[in-house]
């Protein structure tokens, strides 16, 4: 049996109760993997959007405030820095850390 395409388990969901388990299995853990990217995408708008920015990993954080990585963590998980979570992963908007630098002298 050839795999529905995503597209069409979009157009007749019904299609994907007739899956057989491995196939449905190889789906779900395609779309794990995906999902945490297109969620940063999503938050991220259209690239050619006015103001698009990357976003920053704790580790560049870090760097540029000088300060462990921890200590980024705690910042944002404290809600002193704003910030993103994807999943597992925190993420900073360049505009937030310079409104934190602003804030904080730095």
């Amino acid at each position: 049996m050839t795999p529905p395409s995503l597209d069409q388990l979009i157009q007749d969901p019904a299609k994907a109760a007739i899956l057989p388990p491995e196939i449905a299995q190889a789906l779900l853990i395609g779309l794990a993997s995906l999902q945490p990217l297109l969620v940063q995408r999503a938050l991220m708008g259209s690239a050619d959007s006015a103001g698009d920015e990357d976003l920053l990993t704790i580790g560049q954080v870090a760097a540029r405030l000088k300060l462990s990585q921890y200590r980024a963590y705690e910042l944002c998980r404290h809600g002193e820095l704003k910030a993103i979570r994807l999943g597992k992963s925190v993420r900073v908007k360049p505009s937030d850390l310079h409104a934190y630098m602003a804030q904080h002298g730095g």
